[in-house]
């Protein structure tokens, strides 16, 4: 647990300077040109090659030895960010810079989310998975929510050149931590002759897709989680400039804070939570409870209500995050954990940008002139969600919260999404501190990862 520790420690750390970066690099950007297309262009560049990347991420987990391979990401973070501060210091640096800097990084993101997801299991006692993986998201999540606060600041106080720096030092923090301790590697598949031709490298990589296809509960949960990415997302599009049109950007940064206070203690929960062997039930309770505070958000305008509502909403975004996470790590065997690892993270991290694409031009252009005082929701949504300048994102998160509610009610009523913990067998021998007679994948896993296994509790 110890050389766990320090090796996520280091990349927690790396995470939250990237997060800042990465905004702080957009708040320069519009700066710089007034353009909000090169704004959001910056996100598509991060997002679109880390979700190309990941199928070949998850293989590369599955197949390459773990440290080397988490060397190199490292390094490629580490030289981009480098080479943008040299661009800086010397006074060459163009906007297409950060471009190119944006794709890098997301390629890294793409390869570095399934090896580390993959390679939880082998440093941590299957038992205390649940709680480090809810300490984790609570980190990184808390990461995400006090960066645009953060970015806005350092930006404007010490410039992008600092903050570059500094993102600089956490990668170098974090290949030191890298460095520093003993990662294992999984067992390997055992392959048929002839398998090492171009076919049945696509094969592989397509293997981890299969493996979730094949069992309707795993597919369930990743479905869900996506979907509640997707509605999350709507809400992350609105709340900003919607608290902005109520107060002043200092309290607006002080509500966003209750969102980060929100995380810590969901973090906190899931160390309590972890260990259920009902996870899918927290699952869905949690989505239920964003739910209600994306409606309660979208009807009040009260400050300290809304940032109830906020760190609400926050709470479950740790342990739903960490339960998901840890079912899968449960239920699937360390040789393919890498591939099912990327198919998850491709339909959690496509949903996002697709919402934002949607959200921002419906609640900007469609739902804003429907809610002013002489619109044509002003006699319906209007008497309870009011009229007036903001009112149309608020319709938008009142909707979007009860769609999540809607979804969570899909969820309970889903039989083989409620019962996937009990119907589909944990893969127990490849856990930390088990033990382990073989380097390769036993007869039940070989030649075909993808077989479903009998139904039943193990």
């Amino acid at each position: 647990m110890m050389a766990f520790a320090v090796l996520i420690g280091g990349q927690l750390l790396s995470f939250i300077g990237t997060t800042l970066t990465a905004m702080a690099v957009g708040i320069w950007v519009f700066e710089e040109t007034g353009s909000l297309v090169s704004f959001a262009w910056l996100l598509i560049l991060t997002l679109v090659p880390a979700i190309l990347i990941l199928p070949f991420g998850g293989l590369i987990a599955d197949r390459l030895p773990r440290k080397p391979a988490m060397i190199v990401v490292e390094c490629l973070s580490v030289s981009t960010s480098a080479a943008v501060l040299a661009l800086m210091a010397s006074g060459r640096l163009e906007i297409w810079h950060l471009f190119v800097h944006a794709a890098l990084n997301g390629v890294a993101l793409g390869l570095q989310r399934p090896l580390y997801e993959s390679t939880t299991p082998l440093m941590v006692p299957k038992e205390r998975l649940g709680s480090v993986n809810g300490i984790v998201h609570s980190v990184a999540g808390l990461g995400q929510v006090l960066a645009p606060v953060m970015a806005g600041t350092l930006v404007f106080t010490i410039g992008l050149e600092r903050v570059l720096m500094l993102d600089l030092a956490t990668f170098l923090f974090a290949l030191a931590c890298l460095l520093a301790v003993r990662v294992p590697n999984p067992p390997r598949e055992e392959k048929a002759a002839g398998e090492n031709s171009g076919r049945a490298f696509f094969e592989d990589v397509a293997k981890g897709w299969r493996f979730v296809t094949q069992r309707p509960g795993l597919l369930a949960l990743f479905g869900f989680v996506t979907l509640r990415n997707f509605f999350f997302a709507t809400c992350e599009v609105v709340v900003m400039p919607l608290l902005l049109v109520v107060t002043t950007p200092e309290k607006a940064g002080a509500v966003l804070s209750a969102g980060g206070l929100g995380v810590i203690a969901g973090g906190l929960a899931m160390g309590y939570l972890g260990r259920s062997r009902r996870l899918v039930t927290w699952i869905i309770a949690a989505q239920g409870l964003t739910g209600i505070a994306m409606i309660v958000g979208g009807i009040v305008t009260d400050l300290t209500v809304i940032a109830v509502a906020l760190s609400l909403a926050f709470l479950a975004f740790p342990i739903e995050e960490a339960s998901s996470t840890t079912i899968m790590q449960r239920k699937v065997p360390a040789a393919l954990l890498g591939r099912v690892s990327s198919v998850r993270n491709i339909m959690a991290m496509s949903a996002p940008p697709l919402a934002m694409i949607i959200a921002a031009p419906l609640a900007g252009e469609v739902f804003e002139p429907m809610m002013q005082d002489n619109g044509s929701l002003a006699g319906s949504f209007g008497l309870f969600i009011g009229t007036g300048e903001g009112r149309g994102m608020a319709l938008l998160l009142f909707l979007s919260g009860l769609l999540t509610l809607g979804l969570t009610i899909l969820g309970f009523f889903s039989t083989r999404l409620r019962n996937l913990e009990a119907e589909l067998p944990d893969y127990e021998a490849y856990h930390a501190g088990e033990e382990r007679r073989s380097g390769s994948v036993p007869e039940v896993f070989a030649p075909d990862l993808v077989t479903p296994q009998p139904m039943g509790t193990r």
